[in-house]
């Protein structure tokens, strides 16, 4: 299981950590919905291409390594598709504090908020995954997160 937390008050990057031991970090573009994953030196951009209904693309390089769209006009989850396969991740409560990713039906494990008014999480993904999936679909989380925030201060 890894944890993470917001590295600074504006929380635009995450450490990721598993035993006390650095295992990568998250980034947040400033303005954009873009953002990296940086594992063990090696930085993976992601990109978001398009307007409506947009795709996130996580990169290295010139490979496309995972592609992520929402899974629908009113779900608040993402589909997936890394290699052959599709994930996919959402919301397993309506406050949406914990988020399941599943494969095919079969669960793969959690990304929940530790606490009630805690910056930190926990990611309690399937070990069989590989780590940049893994770091991409809690990206993913958090940008759900991040864009409900958005909306709910707006509405206020």
């Amino acid at each position: 299981m890894w944890l993470s937390h917001p590295i600074g008050w504006l929380a635009r990057k995450y450490a990721v950590e598993e035993e006390g031991r650095a295992v990568a970090s998250l980034e947040f573009g400033s303005w954009t919905e873009r953002g990296a994953l940086v594992i063990d030196g090696e930085r993976l951009e992601i990109v978001r291409e398009g307007w409506w209904n947009p795709a996130f693309h996580l990169e290295h390089g010139h490979e496309r390594l995972a592609t992520a769209r929402k899974s629908g006009a009113f779900a608040r989850g993402f589909t997936i598709r890394h290699g052959h396969e599709d994930y996919r991740t959402y919301p397993s409560s309506w406050l949406g504090r914990e988020h399941v990713l599943t494969r095919r039906g079969r669960d793969l494990g959690r990304i929940h908020v530790r606490g009630f008014l805690a910056r930190r999480f926990e990611i309690d993904l399937d070990d069989e995954l590989v780590p940049e999936l893994r770091l991409f679909t809690f990206w993913l989380v958090l940008l759900a997160m991040r864009r409900a925030a958005a909306a709910a201060a707006a509405a206020s």
